[in-house]
């Protein structure tokens, strides 16, 4: 019995002996890494911002048998280019260290596994954040509990405490945040979880009064360093309920479920990222608008390039803050952002939305479009065009609107923001989307397909197909260009000699305008050769109020058809253009056939003159500025039209 007691007493002894032992060794490890892992958080911190530094410093260390006391400052670090405004000081954190195999808290949370240590800090209250101190009611802002492994993985939970302000009849309260996370030393993967109910300011009694509720804010992470040094996997923002009023604007806004999620994914050679944005219900002043969805992705983009791209982006980006760059430096490095950009063009990679999506009890509206890429060979040779043609490998796009769903809309709008009947309303939105469709038809945009309007682009091969009309890739892209700022293919040389748009030359006649040219008036001598190309004879007078251009009405039905030019009697420009056609039928046109018309037509005008005519008639105005392609469009679709009108009048006979 004796011995037995013995054996016993001498393994508590030899247990208490070892743990006490390895609590020792753990307290003593944990005290010689602290400082390598410190002066490696420092580094690092140091390349956040060359504009100032952030570092933490070790003000005290105090290790016992179990357990540590510490405390750590985080401050910035200025340099001559900081900010005037940067704070002074330091924020403080004290730090208990329980030591390992088994630290009492981690035991108490259910790790019973050996760990390395628990690790409990907390925002300490110093003079510098007394006052953040006053607006959590002296409860420590920021807490953070954490499990270390003895193989480096840590678990952690944070809490940020609510807050509450009340100042000059204004709000905000906010209910704190929970943050739990995971750190996996081998992957350096992180997975986080932030959490928060609600965030509420009312600021109706400021300058720029607003009243706005968060509810049900949540934040997630799941990501790991991958084989490019790149981050990949998943994160996801998402917020319950947003609640918005500007009283001043007379503004209300209800949003639910608006969220959003990334995804990063690599194989052996290539990343690829998808973007998915979300909402639920939308309301703004009592008018349902549906809920929306989002889809981006970019795909076969060359993993390494893409490295090299971000690391010497970043690069440029510090020197440029910095004001430290150097000439011969920045060459090399735009041509190593030129050359991976090169790389990645080579994969043909590819972008695309599918789909942007807005949909409401009526219908569902949505746009897809593809953008397929490649590397033009000899780029350095080739115009700004013949690169975006080489480049661009293939583009499809199609949008789908909707009619009911544009419908409802407007009625929804006139009925509770206008105050308009019902009944009035949707008439008025109705004749709203008849005008949208015809002018659809009337630009090309689209073609009328039952309850939707489609449109339709394709691009391969230097040649564009829009809605069945083909768009060669000099004509679709030089406009792009000429946008910009740029001249899709003038040289140097081109630049001298060429004269500028609406320029006089010697002879005092102006210079002939380019197929994508911007008309600032309308000339008599350019219409004429328009209408040439067109098909159109025409014999030049005289009008009131300038020149009038007699045509040919061929097959439009018309027994009269003409264009006037309005022109300033000042200046001597002319700013309008009035094209007319008049029908001179054997039995008179009816009130409700020109009604019916102008209903469905809004962009031309129909009415019977002096003579019982029927005439129709569109005006253009080319004051700050008309597309020449755009003009072009206009009379084009304006002669079809007038087939059209004549069916109407001899279909519709008076009563």
């Amino acid at each position: 019995m004796k011995k037995s007691v013995a054996i016993t007493l001498a393994v508590v002894i030899v247990g208490a002996g070892s743990w006490v032992g390895a609590t020792w060794y753990t307290g003593k490890r944990i005290e010689e890494s602290a400082q390598r892992h410190l002066a490696e958080t420092n580094e690092k911190l140091a390349k956040i911002t060359p504009l100032f530094g952030l570092r933490i410093d070790q003000i005290k260390y105090e290790r016992s048998l179990f357990s540590t006391q510490a405390r750590y400052g985080l401050s910035f670090v200025k340099n001559d280019k900081s900010p005037q405004e940067m704070p002074d000081g330091m924020i403080e954190f004290d730090a208990k260290i329980e030591h390992g195999p088994f630290p009492k808290s981690a035991l108490a949370r259910g790790a019973i596994a050996p760990k390395l240590a628990f690790f409990h800090a907390e925002l300490a209250k110093t003079d510098n954040v007394k006052p953040v101190f006053e607006l959590t009611r002296d409860v420590s802002p920021l807490i953070t509990d954490a499990v270390v492994s003895f193989g480096g993985n840590t678990a952690s939970t944070s809490k940020i405490a609510p807050v509450k302000i009340t100042h000059e009849g204004n709000s905000v309260d906010f209910s704190g945040m929970t943050i739990t996370g995971a750190f996996d030393r081998s992957l350096q993967g992180v997975t986080a979880h932030a959490q928060t109910d609600t965030l509420a300011v009312d600021g109706t009694k400021g300058n720029d009064p607003i009243k706005m509720l968060l509810s049900g804010l949540s934040i997630d992470v799941d990501s790991r360093m991958g084989k490019f040094g790149l981050s990949v996997g998943d994160s996801g923002f998402k917020i319950k309920r947003t609640e918005v009023v500007k009283p001043d604007a007379d503004v209300k806004l209800s949003l639910d479920n608006f969220g959003y999620t990334v995804k990063v994914a690599e194989d052996d050679k290539t990343i690829n990222v998808q973007a998915a944005y979300q909402s639920g219900d939308i309301i703004v002043n009592d008018v349902a608008l549906g809920n929306a969805q989002a889809v981006i992705k970019l795909a076969k983009l060359d993993g390494a390039a893409v490295k090299q791209l971000s690391d010497t982006y970043n690069q440029l980006i510090r020197q440029y803050m910095a004001d430290t760059r150097d000439e011969g430096l920045n060459d090399e490095q735009f041509q190593v952002l030129l050359d991976n950009a090169g790389k990645l063009l080579s994969g043909n990679p590819s972008f695309s939305i599918d789909p942007i999506s807005w949909k409401t009890a009526k219908g569902e509206s949505k746009l897809t479009f593809s953008l397929d890429l490649a590397n033009p060979p000899n780029a350095k040779d080739l115009t700004p065009q013949e690169i975006i043609v080489k480049a661009i490998k293939q583009i499809d796009a199609t949008l789908v609107i909707s009619k009911p769903m544009v419908q409802d809309l407007m009625v929804q709008y006139a009925v509770k923001k206008e105050g308009l009947a019902a009944d009035k309303a949707a008439e008025e939105a109705a004749d709203n989307v008849r005008s949208m469709s015809g002018m659809a038809e009337m630009f090309n945009v689209g073609k009328n397909e039952g309850d939707n309007i489609v449109g339709k682009f394709h691009f391969a091969d230097g040649m564009g197909d829009l809605n069945g009309k083909k768009i060669p890739a000099d004509e679709l892209f030089a406009g792009l260009l000429g946008s910009m700022g740029m001249n899709p293919s003038m040289t140097d040389d081109d630049e001298e000699s060429e004269p500028a748009v609406g320029a006089t030359s010697m002879d005092g006649d102006t210079a002939s305008a380019s197929a994508g040219e911007t008309l600032q008036e309308f000339n008599v001598d350019m219409v004429v050769s328009m209408l040439d190309d067109m098909g159109y004879t025409t014999r030049k007078t005289d009008g009131d109020e300038g020149p009038v251009l007699i045509l040919d009405a061929g097959s439009t039905g018309a027994t009269d058809l003409r264009m006037e030019f309005l022109c300033n009697d000042f200046t001597e420009k002319c700013y309008d253009l009035v094209v007319t056609a008049t029908y001179a039928t054997k039995k008179p046109a009816s009130l409700k056939a020109i009604n019916a018309w102008n209903r469905e037509y809004r962009w031309t005008r129909a009415y019977l003159d002096d003579k019982n005519q029927a005439v129709l008639q569109m005006d253009m105005n080319a004051e700050g500025g008309i597309g020449k392609n755009n003009l072009q469009i206009l009379i084009n679709t304006y002669f079809s039209i007038t087939e059209d009108f004549a069916k109407t009048l001899t279909a519709a006979p008076a009563k």
